[in-house]
């Protein structure tokens, strides 16, 4: 795994230096490159109303090229490649090191945007994704996913419109969840949209930003989160489904000099979380909530191109 993120993170230098000089000897490229990734920590949480806690840390990276005909038109393919290290103590009903350990996760995406009317964009964005233990079998790890909408530009601040997700699941009935798109310049400094989480959501939630100078901005955001993973044949559980839900609500600092970097910190607490875990016909063995737990991290993504 450590090995394919490092490919990968090469793999975006080299688009990267590619798109920089691209954008330089044409002045105005059409190619758009990026390379995206971050970590985020979970301190220990307890378990509600049982014995034991756990924690967690997850390391991602993605890299993207896109093809932009004009700005309300593009394709674009994306590869990205993490893992997910969960550590549990005195779990209640498990056994040392717990039901599961470390969770790998690989997906590949198509995306499309498209413009109808004078104000309308569209966009579709196909998902694969394998996510499991290291030795759980490939196949059995494998979810499809699809995001759509469309949104209108209603005047100059203020982009709106419905989406949808669809998502297959393991041992499951396929998810579907709708979810608002937005892009809403509340005044000069503050700006309500769409968000994005660390490749772990399978939904977008909301952040509120306040710019607070030239190339800095403060944030507050949430979502609903759910990770969900195949099991290898050893364990509690062989071959079954590991769950891990919650709602994070984070605040976040980022510092963006320019289009082609963006930093950021982050920090908050998931609330309502709650692990589960199936056997591999998908009955469920058992399920636990945990308290509301601290959260912190740090993302980055560059960018080169037009």
């Amino acid at each position: 795994m450590r090995s394919l993120i490092i490919r990968l993170a090469l793999l975006g230098a080299l688009l990267s230096s590619a798109a920089h000089v691209l954008a330089q000897e044409a002045g105005n490229s059409p190619w758009n490159f990026r390379l995206e990734g971050g970590i985020a920590v979970q301190s220990d949480a307890d378990l509600k109303d049982e014995t034991g806690a756990f924690s967690v840390d997850r390391t991602f990276v993605i890299a993207g090229l896109d093809y932009m005909w004009d700005f309300r038109n593009s394709i674009g393919v994306s590869v990205g490649s993490g893992r997910t290290d969960y550590v549990f103590e005195d779990f209640a009903g498990f056994t040392d090191p717990g039901p599961w350990g470390e969770i790998e996760d690989t997906r590949a995406s198509i995306s499309g945007r498209f413009a109808f009317g004078d104000r309308g964009i569209g966009f579709l964005i196909p998902t694969i994704r394998f996510n499991g233990e290291k030795s759980a079998d490939s196949g059995d790890s494998r979810t499809w996913g699809l995001f759509a909408g469309a949104a209108w530009r209603i005047d100059k601040d203020l982009t709106i419109g419905p989406g949808i997700g669809v998502f297959s699941r393991l041992e499951s009935s396929t998810r579907f969840f709708p979810f608002l798109i937005i892009d809403w310049n509340i005044s000069e400094r503050w700006n309500l949209s769409t968000g994005r989480g660390l490749a772990a959501s399978q939904g977008p939630g909301l952040t509120l930003t306040f710019q607070a100078g030239k190339a800095w901005s403060l944030g507050l955001a949430g979502r609903y989160e759910e990770n969900e993973f195949r099991l290898d044949d050893e364990g509690e559980a062989p071959g079954g489904v590991g769950r891990d839900q919650s709602f994070p609500l984070v605040l976040n600092a980022a510092w963006e000099p320019n289009r082609s970097v963006r930093l950021a910190v982050f920090a908050g607490l998931e609330f309502a979380g709650k692990l589960k875990l199936e056997d591999e016909s998908g009955q469920a063995i058992v399920e636990h909530k945990y308290d509301p737990a601290p959260v912190y991290g740090a993302t980055f993504e560059f960018r080169f191109g037009n």
